[in-house]
């Protein structure tokens, strides 16, 4: 049974890359299914509302949350990523764009969700995303993130290179402090800070168990914000 997404982090995100992401969303491994269902609590899809998935990669966010009856738009930096998930999500729109700079008019959209995509952002790049988010969303409108934590083992295992690869595109890993300063920085406010435990079973329940503790237990950030009602 495969666990998850797995492998050797690449340098940068090649074609076999974006189709083991891809596979993994089709195959509904534990990785994605944990995923999903953060991205689910979080965004809290309704039937007719816009969202943007911010580095939609293969698409999976975003085809995930039209099952909802969301309209969706996804956006990525990487054309293969765009090619990737026009092909498996043919009736759906993918962007070439960067995060940083949106191509889409003010108050576009209700909602964004950005599922493991600022771990690859410096603070400068996730300032200046902010700010796009913020424009393109309507008054109230929620930002979901949701990233791994710097502070679990897991990632100062990776970090080192121990047992588990090194990422070398997770140039802007946090934990959810900073990530709610940036936050409120860029005029969010912050309503919901949560967490996830990891989906490998021994480690799952010791994270469950300490996890609302110790916040190195935390195996992912769960962060939704909002934009002012009144602005």
């Amino acid at each position: 049974m495969k666990l998850g997404f797995v492998g050797r982090a690449p340098s940068s995100y090649d074609d076999a890359f974006m189709q083991r992401m891809a596979g993994a969303y089709l195959a509904q491994t534990p990785w994605t299914r944990l995923r999903l269902a953060a991205v689910r609590d979080l965004v809290e899809p309704q039937p007719g509302d816009r969202v943007l998935d911010l580095g939609s990669a293969g698409g999976a966010v975003a085809h995930f949350l039209t099952t909802f009856g969301c309209e969706t738009v996804g956006v990525d930096s990487e054309a293969r990523a765009v090619e990737t998930a026009s092909r498996l999500f043919p009736g759906l729109r993918f962007e070439l764009a960067d995060v940083a700079s949106l191509p889409f008019a003010n108050r576009s959209f209700d909602k964004a969700v950005a599922a493991d995509l600022v771990e690859h952002l410096t603070d400068v790049d996730l300032a200046r995303m902010l700010s796009e988010v913020s424009r393109v969303l309507v008054p109230g409108g929620s930002l979901s993130i949701y990233t791994p934590n710097i502070r679990h083992p897991i990632e100062w295992l990776k970090e080192r290179d121990l047992v588990l690869a090194r990422n070398e595109t997770h140039i802007g890993l946090r934990d959810a402090g900073a990530l709610a300063a940036a936050l409120r920085e860029a005029g969010f406010a912050v309503d919901r800070s949560d967490w996830r435990p990891s989906f490998l079973p021994g480690l799952r329940t010791l994270e469950r168990v300490g996890g609302a503790r110790l916040e190195p237990l935390r195996y992912r950030i769960c962060l939704r914000a909002v934009t002012p009602a009144d602005r």
